[in-house]
């Protein structure tokens, strides 16, 4: 057998091998970078908890008492029974509230990653849109 054909038979060997180990490595990376992250777990689960709060709000209150104001807070819903706790957001501050609201008739909001008003927070008017 001449070195020339001893040297094809290696080429094909080692491409039967390259092959499927570039397809796998192509598959990993392919299914790492559609994986959800960690900021997207946590705005989902902010708008999980701005929903339940807000069908909280909308239930009716024990004695027909009206929605809270913004100065009685979410803590409203615990003192009349009709949630057992108000969570903390997913970064680990406070549901914001406000009786009246400025885009719609009451609001509920998470400020976010950042912790102040921008375009990254979570509101209850646009949950997938930010302020």
């Amino acid at each position: 057998m001449t070195a020339a054909a001893r040297r094809g038979g290696g080429l094909l060997v080692t491409m039967a091998w390259l092959l499927p180990l570039a397809a796998a490595v192509a598959i990993g990376a392919q299914l790492h970078a559609q994986r959800d992250t960690d900021e997207l777990r946590a705005a989902s689960r902010a708008r999980d908890d701005i929903r339940v709060l807000v069908a909280a709000l909308l239930t009716p209150r024990p004695g027909g008492r009206a929605m809270p104001t913004t100065a009685d807070g979410l803590d409203a819903l615990v003192a009349d029974d009709t949630l057992a706790f108000v969570p903390p957001d997913p970064w680990g501050r406070p549901y914001q509230f406000r009786n009246p609201g400025t885009s719609s008739a009451f609001e509920v909001y998470s400020l976010g990653p950042d912790g102040v008003q921008s375009s990254d927070d979570i509101v209850s008017w646009n949950l997938y849109g930010g302020r």
